[in-house]
């Protein structure tokens, strides 16, 4: 089946979303060349049977990421597709889908959740390719000692996310971890 996958543009950024039937399968960070935008969606893909074009539902989902990044609070209602993911990243995924807006938990206790105390490094490997960021928002899990930990859209925009949400900050670290 094709996939079907569009990019927006708005004050110069462009994002995108990508779907296969009515799942969504890939989003992607904010970046400021339409070019690398496309070439970040098909890595996120991993499909070469990929068609851009204006489509609603993906224009739709790219614009309430917009939206999550003025700190807006956004709802996806949208179906999403990890099935095809391995397993221990799919579990990562769904736990971190989980984790409310305003909140966060750490790499270390997602693990635990998981069954897993020590696998909170094997945690941030799965969340470091997560194919559908902000809608699984990873951003919402940090280290242990407070620091906001490792990000696909980089430190500043993860720090920016968890300040639209409420989170508090002492310098570089979380004022209080949830």
């Amino acid at each position: 089946m094709t996939i079907i996958a569009s990019i927006l543009k708005n004050n110069g950024l462009y994002v995108g979303a990508a779907r296969r039937g009515e799942k969504l399968v890939a989003t992607m960070f904010p970046v400021n060349d339409e070019k690398v935008a496309k070439k970040k969606l098909m890595s996120a893909i991993h499909d070469k049977n990929v068609e851009f074009r204006d489509d609603p539902t993906c224009l739709s989902v790219s614009q309430k990421i917009f939206q999550i990044l003025r700190g807006e609070k956004v709802e996806f209602n949208e179906p999403i597709e990890i099935s095809h993911l391995p397993p221990f990243q799919k579990r990562v995924l769904e736990a971190t889908k989980e984790i409310p807006w305003g909140t966060v938990t750490t790499y270390g206790k997602l693990a635990d959740k998981l069954g897993n105390k020590k696998a909170a490094r094997a945690v941030g490997n799965a969340l470091a390719t997560n194919p559908l960021p902000l809608i699984i928002a990873c951003h919402r899990v940090v280290k242990s000692n407070g620091e906001i930990g490792g990000f696909g859209g980089g430190p500043k925009l993860k720090k920016k996310l968890l300040q639209n949400e409420g989170i508090k900050f002492q310098g570089n670290r979380i004022a209080l971890t949830q």
